[in-house]
């Protein structure tokens, strides 16, 4: 008998259907995939688990989207160390809210600025701003997490981004201010106390604090690996409760413990 005779698996079909639509790391949302393939919202969802299951598919604690694994991203792509780091400090972040309250971001370093990769942000009630999303780039310079990137990143890349902003001044005043007269200080302050702090004067965006503000104020750590640091992750509260005393005594253990997990799982995943 030939193979194209041979019956078919039609539940495989589907899942073979649906993994197809989803991307690595550009977000799903159920409904696009429901009206993509015509199947009923209860047996779409039974796909879906089936593959986050099988480790072929994951649902963004972010944004409620799903997104192929990390395992199914191209090996040339720059994304899929992003990717995998999401996958395995999701977990990490979910606990470290329930334990301290407050919730997490995890950001990538990538093409001098840094990008959110995952957050419990939706976890804790904390209010979402709409312009924060997946791949949202963060200014290496006002950024708590950018500012403990810079302090603990390996040397070459640090003066990669030098020279980069010499030649690329930062759009934000407050942000080339702090480039051309007060970084140095900052990052030595940051590696002297363990953790970086956002800028008084930033708001979230690229845009001046007077256009946008989301309110918030935050710490951030690095997430060490054997490689280098590629990534932080961060407490955010709202600015108005004036906590960031009291967060750093409270929870910058913590959140430092968070991070040294996070990346010596990263390590043991390349390993296997």
């Amino acid at each position: 008998m030939s193979g194209d005779s041979s019956p078919s698996i039609r539940a495989l079909e589907r899942g073979i259907e649906v993994l197809r639509l989803l991307r690595t790391h550009e977000g799903t949302e159920l409904r696009a995939l429901h009206a993509a393939t015509g199947l009923p919202k209860p047996t779409l969802l039974r796909i879906l688990h089936t593959l986050e299951r099988g480790g072929l598919a994951r649902r963004s604690m972010f944004d409620g989207q799903w997104r192929r694994a990390a395992v199914w991203a191209p090996p040339h792509a720059a994304t899929v160390a992003d990717q995998q780091l999401a996958e395995i400090a999701a977990p990490r972040l979910v606990a470290l809210q329930r334990s301290v309250l407050w919730p997490s971001d995890l950001l990538v370093y990538r093409d001098f600025a840094m990008v959110l990769a995952e957050s419990s942000r939706r976890l804790s009630g904390l209010a979402m701003n709409p312009r924060y999303h997946v791949g949202y780039r963060v200014d290496l310079f006002l950024s708590a997490p950018g500012r403990a990137w810079l302090a603990y990143c390996p040397e070459a890349e640090r003066e990669a981004v030098m020279a980069h902003f010499r030649d690329h001044p930062p759009a934000n005043p407050r942000s080339a201010a702090v480039f051309q007269h007060e970084l140095g200080a900052i990052l030595e302050q940051t590696r002297r106390q363990g953790y970086a702090v956002r800028d008084a004067v930033f708001g979230g965006s690229d845009a001046a604090m007077s256009v946008f503000d989301d309110g918030l104020d935050a710490i951030a750590v690095p997430v060490p690996t054997a490689t280098g640091v590629h990534a932080a992750i961060n407490l955010v509260w709202p600015r108005r409760y004036d906590l960031r005393a009291k967060v750093v005594e409270a929870n910058l253990a913590e959140l430092t413990a968070t991070a040294a997990a996070i990346g010596q799982a990263f390590d043991a995943a390349l390993a296997g």
